[in-house]
């Protein structure tokens, strides 16, 4: 795996990590906790370049955020000005927590989708010939 990749990798590792922590005035916060350190553990482990477990994890992340996105898509959170999700700290409407929790998905979703490439990609290239 290409350095700029890893350190990619190891930036959005600790984002997600963060992002865990941040969670706790979520009205769901155990939920959001759990799949940010899964993204985070797939992440890492994809920089430390255990790929099989990378791609485990991120591939478990990945379904994961994929179904917990479907009530959103349901509900049309996309339809949130993107400018009115960023504008408070405070969750002033139940349409800024969706559009807000609808995106945050498709980051986790578009990261994990690297994750796993990535990761098998690397560890292709790394298995013995006629393997």
């Amino acid at each position: 795996m290409p350095l700029p990749l890893r350190i990619a990798h190891a930036t959005m590792a600790v984002l997600f990590a963060l992002s865990a922590l941040l969670q706790f005035n979520d009205p769901n916060p155990l939920a959001w906790i759990v799949i940010y350190l899964l993204a985070a553990g797939a992440t890492g482990f994809a920089v430390i370049k255990r790929w099989p477990c990378a791609q485990i994890m991120g591939g478990i992340v990945l379904v994961a955020a994929l179904i917990s996105e479907i009530p959103y898509l349901t509900n049309q959170a996309w339809q949130t000005p993107f400018g009115d999700l960023t504008q408070e700290w405070t969750m002033t409407s139940e349409a800024i927590v969706d559009g807000r929790e609808f995106y945050a998905l498709i980051w986790i979703i578009s990261w994990m989708i690297l994750v796993v490439v990535s990761a098998r990609r690397a560890q292709k290239q790394v298995a013995p010939a006629g393997a």
